[in-house]
Formats: C-alpha cells, structure tokens, sequence
C-alpha cells in the first residue's frame, strides 16, 4: 500500500478513526515523545533547529536568509533517520475482541486497548523517522500494510485498524512461517497477542524470528476477566474462536484457572528474555498510559532506544 493512499469514510467511520488517532497521540505526546527521538544530528530527514555558528561547523548548513536579516551566522541541523523497519503484527483473532459482560469493569475493552496501544506505537516511531508497517493475523495474515516512514502513513495505519474484524483462531507460528520472507533482516517486529495459543508453537516461532536477525517486542494483552475467572453461578461458556460451548461453576474451577494463567505469563516472563526478547505483559484494567511508560523507561534504561 502505497503512502498516498486514499480513503473514502462514512461519518461513523471518521469518528471512530478520530477518537482512535487522538488517544494515541495524546498517550505519545504526553508521555512519550522526547524519550525517544533519536539525539543524533545529521542532514538526511527534517529540519530540527538552529544553533550558533562555531568554528568547525560545515558552512555549507549556514542559513544565509537569516545572516541578511540579522546579520548573525546561525546553522541549520536536521534529526538524522534511523532507517529501522518495523512491522506491527497484531492478533486479531476472535478472542481478541473480548467484552466484559459487567458494564462497570475497569480499563478499556481488549479491542480498544490493543488498537490504541498498536497505533500509539505506529505513531510513535513514525515520530522517530522509522518505517512502520501493519499486519493483522488470525489463522493467516488478514492484511499487510508494507513499512512506511512519511508521517501521512499513520492514518493508513489508522485505517487498518478501524477496519479489522476479530475472528478465526490464533496460528502464530502459520502466519509467521508465510510472512517471514517479507519481513525485513535486521528490523523490529512488535507482536501484540493474548497469546491464547500452545506457548511451544508460539515460543518455537519466536525463535526463528529471532535467529533472522530480528529484534522482538512481545506485549501480551488480556482481559481482566481472563486473569480471575470473576463470574459466579451455573454458566455457559461461548468460545469466541472455535471451542465448543461449556457448563460449569466458575468456583469450582477459579483456583486452577488463576493457577495455570499465571504459569502460562511467568513462561514467557520466564523464557522470552532468554532469547533476547522484550515482553512485556499487559492487563486491560491497568491505564495503557502507565504501562506504556513503564515499558518505554525500562527500555531507556538498557539504552535500546
């Protein structure tokens, strides 16, 4: 998809698109932006800002509109692009689209909550001058926006989001296996899931991208509901992929459900860093605000970005 693409929206659509690009400004501007624009100058992307002339400084950056106007030699600098590649491959699978039948539950819903957190990121690097692409995946790769570096290239990305369904079922280590020839070497990948998959598949999948010289941000997202089981009384479970219904007490079975959730996170808590991997797991009830900027502080902090 080529950077100038145009859409046509429908009222509704707009809306949803607007109130989606304000939260993920807003969560990158207010918190984010500054931490990370690359601090080294250069003369390749955009303009930055002035600086006095010193003896040294290349002459051939000297603005001389402003030495005739103020009679003083100031010198232009420019924020230097990275060239990184980044594809944000995003779950969007059934169980991704999750709702909480009790209105007064905390925090966004899953959908919400990972749109806004793909598109903060889709936003945030784009600030930083590197190339962003989309991918959205269930069982295979759903769509494929390639990496873009022009900041028109987040309301493609925007787009994209809106326009995603929530179905099918989660086959990571397919989807990778059919994308990986396109993936560029030597980039980033940022896989955002409720990782509701056998974690060996998804653990042995992780570990080819990485050994394609990729680097790998995992955020793994779930509901509230889905890490405590809070329900009570005789009730019917719907599978939102392709499990077949299930009657049962949720207090009968809370103990061990909380039990094997919480192995399933300390696995990837456990395993991921042995590869090299960034994870980070995320509960909808926490502000996306804070966990993102504990995340981004931590990643400052190793000095990665």
């Amino acid at each position: 998809m080529a950077d100038d693409t145009q859409f046509s929206y429908a009222p509704e659509t707009l809306a949803e698109i607007s109130s989606l690009s304000i939260r993920a400004i807003q969560l990158v501007e207010g918190l984010l932006s500054g931490h990370h624009r690359s601090p080294h100058k250069g003369s390749s992307v955009e303009f930055a800002e002035y600086k006095d002339y010193t003896p040294g400084d290349d002459i051939r950056h000297i603005d001389w509109k402003v030495v005739a106007k103020t009679d003083k030699y100031h010198v232009k600098q420019f924020e230097q692009s990275t060239n990184l590649k980044c594809t944000l491959l995003l779950d969007a699978s059934g169980s991704m689209a999750y709702r909480s039948p009790d209105p007064k539950s905390p925090g966004m819903d899953k959908r919400d909550y990972t749109r806004t957190l793909v598109a903060a990121m889709g936003y945030l690097l784009l600030k930083q001058f590197d190339a962003v692409g989309l991918t959205l995946f269930n069982d295979q790769v759903v769509s494929h926006i390639p990496p873009r570096s022009r900041p028109s290239h987040f309301q493609n990305i925007l787009h994209g989001l809106q326009a995603m369904e929530f179905q099918g079922i989660t086959r990571v280590d397919r989807v990778v296996g059919d994308l990986i020839e396109r993936l560029p070497g030597r980039g980033m990948l940022i896989l955002v899931s409720d990782l509701l998959a056998p974690r060996e598949e998804v653990f042995k999948t992780l570990k080819m991208l990485k050994s394609r010289g990729l680097e790998v941000i995992l955020f793994h997202v779930l509901h509230t509901d889905e890490t405590t089981l809070p329900f009570e009384g005789d009730l019917i479970f719907e599978s939102l992929e392709d499990d077949p219904p299930i009657g049962l007490d949720p207090f009968d079975v809370r103990q061990q459900y909380q039990q094997a959730i919480q192995e399933h996170i300390e696995f990837y808590t456990r395993n991921c860093p042995t590869l090299g991997i960034d994870y980070l797991f995320m509960e909808t009830s926490a502000p996306l605000e804070q966990a993102l900027r504990y995340y981004l502080l931590r990643r400052k902090s190793l000095r990665k970005i």
